[in-house]
């Protein structure tokens, strides 16, 4: 299932857990001032507004944007080393938390994603590929390290695996 942007969630790079082995090459990084102009266009799209757009830290490792459109508010994620965005649900103005390992990606954003979609900076996952579970996904691309975090950690689906917590 390959996707406009190039990543086929069913194939993942090497940087896709955010590790690495601490001799290779570093990751790639995307552009954070990217990332938040694509996020305060598609909410202008949306007549929305941001509300803040959080730094990436040991954990998680990925850019937030919490976007409120009317009483809806999502989360845009952005992930560090792949040019990956996911929206994922609110309360209130904070992200939820699945049960440690990652967000819960929802659907119901559909004005937002097409948004993200329409300004083609990004590939924009769809809730579908996010939930595909780890067992339908080939890792031979990931490095030693992402293998070991990913025994370790034990994520069920691409989303936890792409927008984890670990540390």
């Amino acid at each position: 299932m390959a996707t406009e942007r190039g990543l086929d969630p069913s194939r993942l790079p090497r940087g896709a857990t955010g590790f690495r082995d601490f001799r290779s090459e570093p990751l790639p990084l995307t552009d954070a001032q990217v990332f938040a102009s694509v996020c305060y266009e598609a909410a202008r799209l949306v007549h929305g507004r941001v509300l803040e757009i959080r730094r990436p830290e040991v954990t998680p490792d990925f850019r937030t944007a919490v976007i409120r459109r009317g009483e809806s508010i999502a989360a845009v994620l952005g992930h560090m080393h792949l040019p990956v965005l996911a929206i994922a649900q609110v309360s209130a103005d904070r992200v939820i938390f699945g049960d440690g390992y990652g967000v819960i990606f929802g659907d119901g954003r559909v004005c937002l994603e097409e948004a993200l979609r329409s300004l083609d900076a990004f590939q924009v996952l769809t809730s579908t590929e996010l939930n595909m579970p780890i067992s339908l996904i080939d890792m031979s691309g990931l490095d030693r390290a992402e293998r070991r975090q990913i025994a370790y950690w034990k994520p069920q689906t691409l989303g936890e695996l792409l927008f984890n917590h670990w540390d």
